[in-house]
């Protein structure tokens, strides 16, 4: 795609690239490019199979978010991958997602990280698995899948676990997690609209949505589900949302890593044309002119 652009044989990837392939699209032809960015309604997901002692005790799952330094992660995987955004359950730039000073209160988003990790040593300890090798399931997908997988195995080096990691084509990914044959995973989630309905679905119970790999059931989880779903006041819709967030990052049965960075680039003469946080919508063109 890249030299296809450079080549002029197209115009714009409404889809994303990564900062590399920004580079150099970019590289002595600023005057000819248009970059635009924003967060997207796409992040990586660590599942916990809640079936899979140990990580059917609370402690221990709380303990692996609790290792993985998310800033960190911000600040090392923006650079060559597509991850960068720090956020909770609802996409960051999202009128409901929760801001940084009340995220970072949170399990698993402080800026203090080895107090963080501290906490995740004593946690494990506390359940007898400081020794813990954990098979981490991944996809054998460069970008941003492997490089997201490793920081993870990494973080959770950092407080003493042995950690294997499978990295698996698409299929056997996906065979792996519908049938639960994982401990711990690398997931996604992705949707075309910022909507708590739409994009708490990976959390609710296993029974009520398919798409919990953790296959964990968690009544207070569904309930406050029903109860944002219903209520039409934003503010205290919002305010569901909030115990809902609370609730899921610290029972962890699925947490997530990182949201991706949409990053789009167009020849400077393609005029009219706004990033959204999806590449799924605002594809018409029909407002979309090129200046001659």
């Amino acid at each position: 795609m890249i030299k296809a652009f450079q080549d002029g044989r197209i115009m714009a990837d409404f889809r994303f690239i990564s900062p590399n392939e920004r580079n150099e699209v970019t590289a002595g032809r600023d005057d000819q490019v248009a970059i635009y960015e924003s967060p997207t309604l796409l992040n990586l997901l660590v599942v916990f199979n809640t079936k899979r002692p140990p990580y059917d005790d609370v402690r221990v799952r709380r303990a692996l978010s609790l290792a993985i330094d998310r800033w960190g992660a911000a600040q090392a995987l923006s650079q060559k991958t597509v991850l960068k955004f720090v956020g909770g359950l609802l996409r960051p730039g999202f009128s409901m997602a929760t801001p940084e000073a009340e995220l970072e209160k949170l399990p698993g988003y402080s800026h203090d990280a080895a107090s963080a990790r501290a906490e995740a040593k004593r946690l494990l300890a506390e359940a007898g698995a400081q020794a813990l090798t954990v098979k981490l399931t991944n996809r054998d997908l460069p970008m941003p899948w492997i490089p997201g997988g490793d920081y993870v195995a990494a973080a959770w080096r950092e407080v003493g676990l042995n950690v294997d990691q499978l990295k698996l084509s698409l299929k056997d990914w996906t065979d792996a997690l519908a049938a639960g044959n994982f401990e711990a995973a690398i997931d996604f989630a992705g949707d075309y609209f910022d909507d708590p309905t739409l994009q708490l679905t990976k959390y609710v119970s296993r029974d009520l949505s398919p798409g919990n790999y953790s296959l964990s059931t968690d009544r207070f989880l569904d309930a406050l589900y029903i109860g944002q779903a219903v209520t039409a006041d934003p503010r205290k819709r919002t305010l569901i949302v909030r115990e809902f967030e609370r609730q899921a990052l610290t029972k962890a049965y699925t947490v997530p890593l990182l949201w991706y960075n949409r990053i789009v680039p167009t020849t400077a003469n393609i005029k009219g044309w706004n990033i959204t946080p999806s590449q799924y919508i605002g594809q018409d063109l029909a407002d979309v002119w090129l200046d001659a």
